[in-house]
């Protein structure tokens, strides 16, 4: 089974001071693809800063949407889809509204469908709201940063299931870490991979 993880500095793996990228034995794509084992292959494209539609003022190639369908021609046929984005959705410049934060996913979603083999199945999955400290260390978010991505998992489940897609709350397995308050932390990298290998292989299981 060949499942592409595409997302953001959570899907990358950066550390919370910003300087660094924990091993892939620690990021949460690695520890998928230690739990399913190798009969399944495991690809990580995790992009810091990367949000589903919205070009960076100041970084290039941070839109996922640019990038996508290239994604998907690398490494098609794909089993498993799994797009997980939210935090620089919620960023102050990009979006001021749940809905607005949301309406990237949705278009991430009607790219990649046509571009999937019939039987593949697609993953989204919100990133862990940000919290206060990331106000100190972030100045692109501000408080109403945190509220949007506090309530930005119900529009994605609603997203998800109007397009028959699995879904998942990684801020109901994991929180972003009190260093910066936004990114994991070893336990939450780990708490998300079994989350996300217990909703693949329930979902993908031969009779």
């Amino acid at each position: 089974m060949n499942i592409l993880c595409y997302g953001d500095s959570n899907t990358y793996g950066l550390t919370q001071d910003w300087k660094g990228r924990f091993p892939r034995s620690v990021r949460w794509p690695g520890r998928l693809q230690a739990i399913l084992g190798s009969e399944h292959y495991v690809i990580e494209d995790g992009l810091v800063g990367r949000c589903c539609t919205i070009r960076d003022t100041h970084r290039y190639g941070r839109a996922a949407i640019d990038f996508l369908p290239v994604a998907l021609e690398c490494h098609n046929p794909l089993d498993v889809l799994i797009l997980m984005f939210g935090t620089n959705d919620c960023k102050a410049e990009k979006t001021r509204t749940v809905q607005e934060a949301a309406a990237g996913m949705e278009r991430l979603i009607e790219l990649a469908k046509p571009m999937l083999p019939a039987s593949a199945k697609i993953l989204v999955i919100t990133s862990a709201p940000i919290h206060d400290p990331v106000l100190e260390v972030d100045k692109d978010f501000d408080r109403l940063s945190i509220e949007i991505s506090e309530q930005l998992w119900e529009a994605h489940k609603e997203i998800a299931a109007r397009h028959g897609c699995l879904y998942l709350n990684a801020g109901s397995v994991a929180r972003t870490a009190d260093g910066d308050g936004e990114h994991l932390d070893e336990a939450g990298h780990a708490a998300l991979a079994e989350a996300v290998a217990e909703i693949i292989l329930q979902n993908t299981r031969k009779d």
